[in-house]
Parts: C-alpha cells; structure tokens; sequence
C-alpha cells in the first residue's frame, strides 16, 4: 500500500502538471491569436508574426524546466510569465482592444495567477534540506 506522504506528492504533481497545461493553453490561444491578428494588438512596430510565434515556443520549454524543478521559485517564475500578456494595456497609444483579445489577454492572466495561488499555497514545493547521508 502506497504511503501517505507518496499519494500526496503524486496528488501534488498532477494538480501542478494540470495548472501549468492550463498555462500553456491559455497562452498559446493568446500567442496565436496575436501573432495572426498583430493589428488588434497594440505593441511594438516592428514586431512580425514569426516573432510572437517564435517567443511562445520558448514558453513549453520553461513550463518543463518549471515542472521538472518542481521549485516554488521555478513555478512561480514560470506562472508570473503569464502575466506579461497584460503589458499590452501599456502601451501609450489610443489603441481600443477587442473583447476577443482581452479575453485570450485574461485568460492567460488567470491561468497563470491560478498557478501562483497553488504554489504559494503549499509548503511542499522545497525540496528537503537533508545531508546526503541523513534519511
């Protein structure tokens, strides 16, 4: 019989692997989004599709990093990622953003605070400070 302490480091595993899944659907809705209709998104002149598309794909590549780790600090460097999108509401133009944008823009935002919420709230994300001979 598994012990307790296992099923809730499986339990814990799982419910971050699905919060960051939700962190990376929602941004790659955002991403997508955005690298196809760059003109209802304000931000920087020179910026082309194949930047935005290229930018997100460094994102899975953090999310893994972040789940590997399994840190408080990597996963929450990770979720505070998400909120980079809100940036958007930055720039100093008269640009009026369309609800389709500022939903995926929020989305995003959210996924990513759920994420945050999570590992702050548990105590078990610091991997043991043991010697290497203690058990």
């Amino acid at each position: 019989m598994a012990s307790r302490a296992y099923l809730h480091r499986v339990a814990r595993r799982r419910t971050t692997g699905i919060l960051l899944g939700a962190t990376l659907l929602t941004s790659a809705v955002h991403f997508v989004d955005n690298a196809f209709r760059l003109d209802l998104y304000p931000g920087p002149v020179g910026l082309t599709r194949n930047h935005v598309l290229l930018a997100w794909l460094v994102l899975p590549a953090l999310a893994w990093l972040s789940y590997w780790r399994a840190t408080r600090v990597a996963l929450t460097a990770y979720g505070v990622l998400g909120f980079a999108g809100l940036a958007h509401y930055l720039v100093p133009d008269r640009h009026v953003i369309p609800l389709r944008c500022a939903v995926t823009i929020f989305g995003e935002a959210v996924a990513s605070a759920a994420l945050v919420a999570y590992v702050l709230s548990r105590d078990c994300f610091e991997p043991p400070h043991r010697l290497p001979d203690q058990r």
